[in-house]
């Protein structure tokens, strides 16, 4: 064997390609990682998901070994070498180089297992293997917090992307006229499933030579998918043109825009997202000499504060050839900072009908369409476009099938039905009970994200994890390995809104207010607590809140607020008698809650 020293997280990287294409029988490598105990069992059945493909499985394999770090990818290693016979390709075949690749390994027997295998790298090249590290970590996690959602086996599923509709035009769904919306219901509800026409992909986005790239899309469309799918492919490509990768999410977002006056990028960057190994000097000149191999990713932007590190890479002050990659909201986009930065604009649609079909085929382990009956309810497929709200109906469906399958269910509901699979994690024999017993508790969690709203942030203050409630929907997040600062978030974005919509519903003398605000320029993203608070006041909604609120207490907001939050969002001009416009997602919205 050659005795050059290796790091075996690298060593498995570099090697991924060739693994993922030409690794073969899979049962044996499974069964040697339980001989070995190298994986908890629960984690080696979800890495060999019978519904998952072998590649899909040898990149599951490959990447839960990297996040587990040095040693666990020596020991994959040594599973490798002694089975290559049964599970590599002979090298006659077309794989030869994977009997050369394991054999240029050196199985030493030093404590640290090759760790100092880097020493042939330079700085620049040990960064950007850790930036690969990092973002593996990064996309385990997150599709590890979502999981949690899910019960059973269905927790074990990797990540899959899925395609999602990507335009670089309007949206080809059109502002409808109310008095000529008339089409049938079913022709309504599938004008809401977007065509796959230009067939624009992710890895186009990586490629292309744009340098400023906006994403678009409402809430849960698929927007951090797409990025993330970005940064996977990053972390598998052998000849990518970008050397180095950042990705920031809402909350490192907010700490970027709260950043101490005159705190370089490279400062915040390495002390809030990754410090290099080595030479921390060295490689941040090379990433000014070479900025067109950076790539800084801002999944969930709101807006900016002027003085800001954020405002610095927009303004391309610093790293001025880097490709920026900036996901938002609609209302983020048309005004502010965003209205006239892009030079490529990319709209969002979400899900195609072929891969709503898809989706529920992976996440259900269906072998075909028929067999999944939520595909008959139109109502539920015309609202999974939106790949949140399919990940959603996937956990009401695990929880109670039953009536997933055979009743229509709101946006509001599927919220309202995962609060109550949240809380009984305690295994509560008594949900309405025990939400009452609990209901100062989620009166202080629903004030906390209505004031974080208010405050467009995701960071939640003064929360403990010892509070139950709390701890069973927040999530904690760490910055950096010199800062070590703590943040707390829900799942996502969307949940924060819908507390905050709880919260009106307990203390509904806040409603006018925020009325008003949503009907500002900077309030307009205070419309989706709105119609959410639609959605809790709807007749169909009162079994699930009757342990909080009265009926009598439902009545009396909707008598007082239910006509003008309609008037508010529904009407743009005086006159009744003009034609009136509205969004589609309204209508359908309203249409789904009607039963005042």
């Amino acid at each position: 064997m050659a005795s050059t020293k290796r790091s075996a997280v690298d060593y498995i990287r570099n090697g991924r390609a060739a693994l993922v294409r030409g690794l073969r029988n899979l049962h044996l490598i499974k069964q040697k990682l339980g001989e070995r105990k190298l994986l908890p069992d629960s984690e080696i059945v979800s890495i060999f998901d019978k519904g998952a493909t072998a590649a899909e499985q040898v990149r599951q394999l490959l990447d839960t070994a990297a996040c587990k770090g040095e040693d666990v990818c020596y020991e994959l290693l040594r599973i490798f070498d002694d089975t290559r016979d049964q599970t590599f390709p002979m090298p006659v075949e077309r794989h030869p180089e994977l009997h050369q690749w394991i054999s240029c390994f050196s199985f030493g027997h030093d404590l640290q297992h090759q760790t100092d295998d880097m020493a042939d790298s330079g700085p620049c090249a040990k960064y950007q293997r850790q930036l690969k590290t990092r973002a593996l970590q990064i996309l385990h996690e997150k599709w590890r917090q979502n999981m949690t959602f899910l019960k059973h086996k269905a927790r074990g599923k990797s990540f899959k992307y899925i395609p999602l509709v990507l335009d670089t035009d309007v949206s080809a769904i059109p502002h409808t006229k109310i008095k000529a919306y008339k089409k049938n219901k079913a022709k309504k509800l599938k004008t809401f499933i977007p065509t796959d026409k230009r067939k624009l992909s992710p890895d186009q986005l990586l490629t292309i030579n744009e340098k400023k790239i906006l994403l678009v899309g409402k809430p849960g469309i698929g927007k951090s998918t797409v990025v993330q799918e970005i940064l996977r492919m990053w972390t598998d490509g052998e000849d990518s043109q970008a050397s180095y990768m950042f990705y920031l999410d809402e909350p490192l977002m907010k700490l970027m825009s709260e950043s101490v006056e005159n705190e370089s990028l490279a400062s915040f960057l390495f002390n809030k997202y990754l410090m290099p190994v080595e030479s921390p000097d060295k490689v941040w000149e090379d990433m000014k000499e070479n900025s067109e191999n950076v790539v800084i990713i801002f999944d969930g932007f709101l807006d900016i504060i002027g003085g800001s590190v954020i405002e610095s890479i927009m303004d391309k002050e610093v790293l001025n050839e880097a490709k920026v990659l900036i996901t938002c909201r609609p209302e983020a986009d048309l005004s502010g900072d965003l209205s006239d930065w892009a030079s490529f604009r990319v709209e969002i649609q979400g899900f195609s009908e072929s891969s709503i079909r898809a989706y529920f085929k992976l996440m259900l382990e269906a072998n075909d369409d028929t067999s999944i009956s939520v595909l008959n309810n139109l109502e539920l497929v015309s609202l999974c476009h939106v790949p949140l709200y399919a990940f959603f109906v996937t956990a009401s469906m695990l929880l109670s099938p039953f009536q997933t399958d055979n009743q229509p269910c709101t946006v509001t509901e599927m919220y309202a039905r995962i609060f109550r699979h949240c809380l009984a994690f305690e295994n509560v024999d008594n949900m309405d009970k025990y939400i009452q017993g609990n209901r100062s508790a989620i009166l202080s969690l629903a004030s906390t994200s209505y004031q974080a709203i208010l405050s467009k942030t995701v960071h939640l203050a003064d929360v403990s994890l010892k509070d139950t409630v709390q701890q069973a929907f927040l999530t904690p997040v760490t910055f950096g390995e010199t800062s070590g600062e703590t943040v707390f978030v829900f799942l996502h974005n969307t949940v924060q809104e819908f507390w905050a919509a709880l919260f009106l519903l307990m203390a509904p003398d806040k409603i006018g207010h925020l009325l008003q605000l949503s009907q500002t320029e900077e309030g307009k993203y205070l419309k989706y607590v709105i119609t959410f608070l639609c959605g809790l006041l709807s007749e169909k909604m009162e079994a699930y809140w009757k342990c909080l609120v009265t009926h009598d207490h439902v009545k009396s907001i909707t008598d007082k607020y239910f006509e003008s939050i309609m008037n508010t969002f529904l009407y743009t001009v005086e006159d009744d008698e003009q034609d009136t416009y509205v969004e589609p997602e309204n209508v359908l919205y309203a249409y789904h809650n009607t039963g005042f």
